[in-house]
């Protein structure tokens, strides 16, 4: 498995989840080895579990025997390059990174999130449509497995490359928490972030599609109705293909005389994530689109109500303590929030915390066994 170091927070907390699942299953029959680049820092793999962690300069595409073996790629449908440097490390399957090449004798495992290019052409240039078309294509042309988070992307995927559909595996990825001993108490969270009422948290980055404006809409409408609402939201500011996105979102706060009640904390650690998360009334995801939500994975593994858009992969995901509203519509997420607010019981939220906790066990398990099914089959499709 490969990790890298880049702006989607969400690649690391997927690979960390994942990697988490795997050593929980004293059954596993693979062991899972990290390859990151040398300058990869450590504060990255926070959370991670102790495993083998391979830095070599060789994971980077433009690696030079890399780049003199992808010009043999074409004829050969192997990287035999990467394939001797895999298997030097006695590697027998790489996954979630680049392929080797269905002739390889080192299994590929391509995993591929979604398909935004596809649903939402508007936010990618012409050139970033045909490079992701081009970057997809040679994943699932080379790749032996290919894991989806959902089955809203496999339908997504039957479109793009209905002749590969066979190579296809839905695994549902979910959250596993960090020792919930490190969160910070309530009183020590609202002095830390000066809280000063009952929030809403909304952790996710300010990329376009993640659709923040309409909580904003919805605050604005709210305080009309003489009700003061507080959301706290986390996650990287920065979104590459709209530079101007975030300025624009608070421009939009300000003019609506919410910006004291839509408060961005930008990024914060672990342990302070999870902490707004527990002591929150409710998550929120109002995004318009999603591979499979971490947000939402993370209310159902923690036993935490969520306000949530009704988009086709939010309904797939089914948590416990959704509250859906109608996406695109800001009157009907004001109706969602002050209606979570109306229904939130301490008590109550502190027994679907425990639930969720007994629970967790388990599904860990489920998640780290249905990977090594995965695994094991990709290994089993070059040893015949």
């Amino acid at each position: 498995m490969q990790a890298n170091q880049s702006g989607w927070l969400g690649g690391l907390s997927y690979m960390r989840n994942l990697l988490t699942a795997i050593c929980a299953c004293d059954d596993r029959r693979i062991e899972p080895v990290l390859l990151v680049h040398p300058a990869l820092e450590q504060s990255s793999l926070s959370g991670f579990p102790a495993i083998d962690v391979i830095r070599a300069p060789w994971v980077a595409h433009r690696y030079p025997a890399r780049l003199a073996s992808r010009a043999l790629y074409g004829l050969l449908d192997r990287d035999l390059t990467l394939e001797l440097l895999l298997r030097k490390h006695r590697v027998d399957a790489l996954s979630h990174s680049t392929v080797t090449g269905t002739r390889s004798t080192v299994a590929s495992i391509g995993w591929i999130p979604d398909f935004q290019h596809l649903r939402m052409p508007q936010y990618f240039t012409p050139a970033e449509l045909r490079e992701r078309d081009r970057q997809f294509m040679r994943l699932i042309r080379g790749s032996h497995r290919i894991v989806l988070s959902s089955e809203d992307a496999q339908r997504d995927f039957a479109a793009f490359a209905p002749e590969a559909t066979s190579k296809t595996q839905v695994l549902h990825f979910m959250s596993c928490p960090d020792d919930l001993g490190l969160a910070l108490p309530p009183e020590q969270l609202c002095a830390r972030f000066n809280i000063d009422r009952p929030y809403f948290h909304l952790p996710n980055q300010f990329w376009i599609h993640k659709n923040h404006a309409i909580v904003i809409e919805a605050l604005g409408l709210l305080k009309q109705r003489g009700i003061q609402l507080l959301v706290l939201a986390t996650g990287n500011t920065a979104d590459h293909r709209d530079p101007l996105h975030f300025e624009r979102l608070m421009a939009r706060a300000k003019a609506l005389g919410v910006e004291d009640n839509f408060r961005v904390l930008g990024i914060v650690s672990r342990p302070e994530l999870q902490s707004l998360m527990l002591h929150a009334v409710a998550l929120i995801n109002p995004s318009n689109f999603e591979g499979w939500s971490t947000t939402v994975e993370e209310s159902k593994s923690l036993g935490l109500p969520i306000v949530l858009s009704d988009i086709p992969v939010h309904i797939e995901q089914a948590p416990p303590l959704g509250r859906y509203f109608k996406a695109g519509a800001a009157e009907d997420l004001a109706d969602a929030l002050v209606a979570a607010v109306q229904a939130h019981d301490p008590a109550a939220a502190q027994r679907s915390r425990d639930t969720a906790a007994a629970a967790l066990p388990e599904r860990i398990k489920a998640f780290g066994r249905a990977y090594d099914a995965v695994a094991m089959a990709a290994i089993e499709d070059i040893s015949h």
